[in-house]
Formats: C-alpha cells, structure tokens, sequence
C-alpha cells in the first residue's frame, strides 16, 4: 500500500494503537494522550490522522514526510508546538484548525503553499513567520488566532483569502507586501485591536462575492477588507510606489485622521476612503491621478485640511467636491490642469490663487464654492469648461488675464454668480452664454467696475453690462477693437465716474454716454471722427474733456500736449449739453463743425479754445457759458456762428485771434460784439494771468514747476495746462 485515503479509519474507536505502514501514518486512537513520534521513513501523514486527539501534547514528524493531509491535526487542542520538516512542501485545509493550545509553530522555508483554515482556531498562537516561498494565504488560514499579535509575512505572497486573519483580536498592526494583487472580502475582518496599517502593494485589488452592488453602503458585502476592524485603525501608511489604491480599502476607518496619498497613485476607485468620517486632513503628492471624487461626501465634508505636494501636475476631477470646511488651499505651481468638480461646493473657500502653470480649468471645477470672493485665472489659462465658477454667489471680483481666452459658444461659465462687482476680461466673458441661466435675474447686476480687455462687446455682452447701469462707477474700454460706440450704450448709467473709451473709436452713437450724472472726465480716442448728437447730454459732472490722450511734455514750462493728433471732425447738436463742471475746453485741431447746443449750460466753463480748422459754430453751442473770461479762435477766418452761440455769455471778454485777422473778427456781424484781440496778447507769463484775489500756489508736478490758481493749473509762462 502506497496511499491511505484521509479519514479512511474515522470514527474506528475501537482501534487501540497507530494505524500505518511504511509510507503512511493514517491514523491514532483519539484515546492516546502524551507525546507521539511519527516513525521515520514515512512519507506521508494521512488526512484527520490526529484529528480529535486532545490528549496529544507533543509531535514528531521525522524528515521522510513530504505530505501532510487535510485536517491531519485537527483540534488536537493540547499540542502547544510543532516542527514541521524541511521535506514538507505544503500546508492542506484544517490541518491545524483548531489546535486551541498551539502557542507556536515553525513553517519551513520548503512549504509554497499554506491553504484555507490551516491554522483556523489556533487561538494560543501568538506570533508566525510566513516563509519567503509562499505565494498564497487560503481564507480563513488564521481565523480566530486570538492570540496573534504578530505576523511576519514575506514580499512573495500574491494572494490573501477571504477572512485569512479574521479575528485575530490582538494583532495591532499589519503590513501588506509590495508582492500581493488580491485580497478577497473581510480579510482582516473582526481584528479589533488593529491600529496601523501599511500598505505596500502597488496594484492589489479586493474582490467581492459576484453580484455585489457597490452602492449598497450597509452591505457588509460591500465593506471591503478591514469590516468591523476599521473602528480602531489610527494610522493608515500608503507606500511610494502603490499606483491603485482598491476600493473600499479604507471602509469606515472612523478613528483615521489623517492620509498621505503618494505621488506614485494614479488610480484611487470607488468608496476607497467611504465613511472615513473623522478624516480631517490630507497630504496629496499624486502626480498624475485619474480619479473621480476620491472622498465621498460624508467624507469630505468633514476635511479642513488639504495640501498639494509641490510634485502634482494634474488635480483629478471631483478630488476636493463637498470640501465644505476647506477654508484655504494653496495650487503648487506644477500643476497644469483641474478636472472637473474638482473643487466642488468647496463653501468655506474664500481666495484661491490659481498658479500661472494652470492651462486648462474643466467643467464645474470651481462650481457652488458659495464663500468664494475673489478669483484671478492666469494667462496660462486657454481654455474654460461649463460652469467652471458656476453658482458663486459670493464671487465679488473676477480677473482673466489671457485675452486670448477660449470661451466654447454655449458655456454658462460663471452662472449664477450675481454678487459680481469687478470684472478685468476678454470680450467674449461678457456674452450672456458666460453668465446663462434660465432666470435672467440670476445675470450679475451689482457690477462696480468693468474692464475689457480684449475683443468686441457684442450686442448680448452690452446687455449684460446694461444690467448693471444703476451701480457701475467704471467702465474700461480702452483695450477692445470697437470703432463703434453704439446709440445709448450707456445711457444712463447714473453712478459712472470713470470711462475709457475704445482706443481704436471712430464714432461716438447717439446717446451713448448721455445722462452719466456722476462721470467726471472723458478722453476721446484719437481715432474718433464724429461725436454724435446728445452723446454726452446731461454729463452734468463732467470737469475734464480731453482729445487723443494727454502727457506732460518732458520739457520744462511746456503745456501738457496731445499724445497723438484727433481726427475729430464734428461734434454733434448737444453732444455735451449741460456738462456743468467743466472749466477749461481746448478743441483739437481737425474739428470743423461744432453742432447745436454742443456744449450749452456749461456755465462754469471759464476758458476756450477753439482750432484753427473750425469753420462752423451751431447756434446755443455755448450758450449759458456766463463764467467764459477768455476765448481763443485759431481760425484765420472767422467761424460761422449765430445769434445765440454764445448767448448769455459777456461780451466784454477777450476773444484772442491770429494778429493779422482782427478786422475780419472785427467786421463779422456776431464776433464783433466781443473785445477782439491779437492773439500775442493772451497772457504769456504767469505775471499776465489775473488773480481774482485767488491763491496762487506753486506745485511740483512730473518734474515740472507749475501754478496752480484755484482748480487751474498753469505753466510758470502763463499757459494753462490739463491735469490728467
């Protein structure tokens, strides 16, 4: 006889010494107790030899053994060691299931293979060594080691069963080799005094019994490796070079502060961190990670803490959604996109600096952060998705530096976001599409200040800026390719003080600026050909008009000068009707028809200059100027002008024309009224402009010494300057 079957002498009680032959040992009465020695040159133990003998104290299994069969040993409760031979290969089921005073047991280096419930029950085992050659550890090998504290396993174990360790209720740490790719379900199941884990497989996987749905959150199907052991877990470790973090590897580890995710991770699946509900602080050095919403959100709500490793180039979509009580966070400049969601309904967010390495911003990255206040998006930044700042119903200012933005056509980019006061963007951000809704009360309508700095407003783009009439102050135009300022495109903007012009303007429409009670100056483009009638109407505030620019000239006791020459030639009928603050008008050379009305009711202007290309004055154009002490025509022949061009103002001022041209002057029907003359007689020091009992002070401007009298200012040769 070569082989005995295992149990072939089951329940043979009768027998009252060892069954065996020369190459097997089948069988020992249950009866024996004390210590037993296999003889020598066996070859094998046959399966339940010994099972049941709990008066077995020692055993010897001789080196000729090379097999040793399922449930060999099982429940010989009073072994408390064994040595098992180097000629032995493997470890089969139960072979030691049970034996409840095993206290040790010596694995030699020759086993490769340890199977299902070899040591189940063993619960005086206290510590193991696993040999180098094992690559596999069967479910439930180690079920119910009560006493097992350690367990040392070895960088070649590819596999761990379902419930391997379960219930090994003093085992305080474990480490999972970089060796392992699969662990089944529960495998650490009931380990109840588990405190740290360090995990070193780069690609492990957890499989579940089929069929299992992964949303069913209380399924103890679903809870990964660590179920019931995961409420003492304090300290979980993630090795450098884990590329998948599995999911639900982390299931309901409540005790779990804190996590470090490597830069080597590139994927994290689903429910990985599920119920981690005292997680508050993270380290992420992922460089490249493709994950989606890593921390669920009964999760990341409860994060305050969240830090980039200066490493990461990609931040994965939904990485940081539902972070409510994130209140800050800083992008390290390697980074170069931000998936989508990414910061979701982050609320506690107030500032974020997005780093000038940022080329792309994916759809809803920043959507619902209701405490953002401020955002400045770098000009490394091509392209925006939908609803990227979506429902930012804090967000006040808003600043894109690439005026070559990419806005796709239809991208409701920053929806919702009504408290917007300062917007600094291209063009294409105004368009309603950027701001849509289904309810167009939910448009930005507190803007404060406006700049446009690329582009051309289109006509939903002016809307939206419309909305905000009743409280924009300032509208920066200067950097768009407008040429066009459309009939009342601000018309009646009641709390506008600041406009900048498109610099490139070729017509001022209609209205377009009218009834802007509060703006205080206005240059007109060089570019501007026609201002248009009413254009400025009702400007009643309106202290400085000024035509191509002005600098101060580098030279001293120079007047300030035009940057470049206008190409203005008409200013429309009432074009800047009832401009009351106005003191001082220079017209530009080029302009030769002043409209009707053009400048009626500017009754503090004090001093004008009109070129010498003017060759037609409406009637009422200055009418109700009657604070007008000086006038200074630079056309050889008299500009036509009618009976109440200047109505209401005195005709005993000065009006300065060119020397050779006073009896021309003086031989017109309306000029003739006025003190005609040669203009070398307008004041050429400072010693010539009269005083009027005012104050005169000396100021240093740019350089250069200048007098300022009252609101003037004048050059120490008597030439009145404008003070940008």
């Amino acid at each position: 006889v070569t082989s005995i079957g295992h149990s072939a002498f089951e329940g043979c009680s009768g027998l009252t010494s060892p069954v065996y032959n020369d190459n097997c040992f089948a069988y020992l009465p249950k009866s024996y107790s004390g210590a037993y020695t296999i003889p020598d040159g066996i070859k094998q133990v046959a399966g339940y030899a010994f099972k049941g003998c709990t008066g077995l104290t020692s055993i010897t299994i001789p080196d000729s053994v090379t097999n040793i069969g399922n449930s060999a040993f099982y429940g010989c409760s009073g072994l408390t060691n064994i040595t098992i031979p180097e000629s032995v290969t493997d470890i089969k089921s139960y072979t030691f299931c049970n034996c409840s005073g095993l206290t040790s047991i010596t694995i030699p280096s020759s086993v490769t293979s340890i199977e299902s419930h070899a040591f189940e029950g063993c619960s005086a085992l206290t510590g193991i060594t696993i040999p180098d050659n094992i690559t596999s550890i069967g479910s439930r090998t180690f079920l119910g080691c009560t006493s097992l504290a350690e367990i040392t396993s070895p960088d070649n174990v590819t596999s761990i069963g379902d419930r391997a360790f379960s219930k090994c209720t003093k085992l305080t740490n474990i480490i999972i080799p970089h060796s392992v790719i699969e662990i089944e379900r529960n495998a650490f199941y009931q380990c109840d005094s588990l405190k740290s884990v360090i995990w070193k497989a780069p690609n492990c996987s957890i499989t579940f019994r089929a069929n299992v749905s992964m949303t069913n959150y209380n399924s103890t199907d679903f809870k990964g490796i660590f179920y019931s052991s995961k409420d003492n877990i304090t300290s979980f470790s993630i090795d450098t070079e884990v590329e998948t973090i599995p999911k639900c590897l982390c299931y309901g580890m409540s005790q779990l502060t804190s996590i470090t995710i490597p830069d080597s991770v590139k994927v994290i699946e689903s429910n990985a961190f599920y119920g981690c509900s005292n997680l508050t602080s993270i380290t992420w050095n992922a460089k490249n990670c493709n994950s989606y919403s890593a921390f669920p959100y009964n999760v990341s709500s409860q994060i305050t803490s969240f830090t980039f490793g200066d490493q990461v180039e990609r931040i994965p979509s939904g990485l940081c959604s539902g972070m409510r009580n994130l209140t800050s966070i800083t992008i390290p400049e390697s980074v170069k996109s931000i998936g989508s969601s990414a910061f979701y309904s982050c609320a506690g967010l107030i500032n974020i600096t997005i780093p000038n390495s940022v080329t792309y911003i994916e759809n809803s990255a920043f959507s619902y952060c209701t405490g953002l206040s401020s955002i400045t998006i770098p000009n490394s930044v091509s392209s925006l998705e939908e609803n990227a700042f979506g429902w930012c119903t804090n967000l006040r200012s808003l600043i894109i530096q690439n005026k070559d933005l990419i806005v796709p056509i239809t991208s409701a980019i920053f929806s919702g976001s009504t408290s917007l006061k300062y917007i600094s963007a291209p063009a294409c951000v105004f368009d309603i599409e950027s701001f849509y809704t289904d309810n167009p009360s939910e448009f930005p309508q507190k803007l404060d200040s406006v700049e446009v700095t690329n582009g051309e407003l289109s006509e939903n783009a002016m809307w939206v800026i419309n909305l905000s009439r009743k409280t924009l102050k300032s509208i920066d135009l200067a950097a768009t390719t407008h040429t066009d300022l459309l009939d009342e495109a601000f018309n009646e903007f009641y709390n506008l003080k600041t406009l900048k012009l498109p610099a490139n303007l070729t017509h001022v429409g209609y209205k377009s600026v009218a009834e802007c009670v509060k703006l205080e100056s206005i240059d007109i483009p060089a570019s501007v050909t026609e201002i248009d009638d009413r254009a400025f109407e009702d400007c009643r505030s309106l202290k400085s008009i000024t035509f191509g620019g002005s600098q101060p000239s580098p030279a001293p006791g120079k007047a300030f000068a035009p940057m470049a020459a206008s190409q203005l030639r008409r200013i429309g009928n009432w074009a800047f009707y009832n401009a009351h603050e106005l003191q001082n008008l220079i017209l530009p050379e080029g302009v030769e028809e002043v409209g009707d009305g053009a400048f009626y009711g500017c009754t503090y202007l004090e001093d004008l200059v009109l070129p010498s290309s003017v060759h037609s004055i409406g009637d009422n154009c200055f009418a109700l100027c009657g604070k007008l002490n000086k006038i200074i025509v630079k056309s050889t022949t008299p500009p036509t002008i009618q009976a109440k061009t200047f109505f209401d103002v005195k005709r005993q001022i000065p009006v300065y024309v060119p020397d050779n041209c006073i009896d021309a002057y003086e031989g017109d029907q309306y000029w003739s009224e006025f003190d005609i003359q040669g203009i070398s007689n307008a004041p050429q020091s400072i010693d010539d402009v009269p005083t009027n009992n005012v104050q005169c002070t000396k100021v240093l401007r740019d350089g250069q010494i200048l007098i300022q009298r009252g609101e003037k200012t004048y050059t120490l040769q008597g030439q009145e300057v404008i003070v940008p």
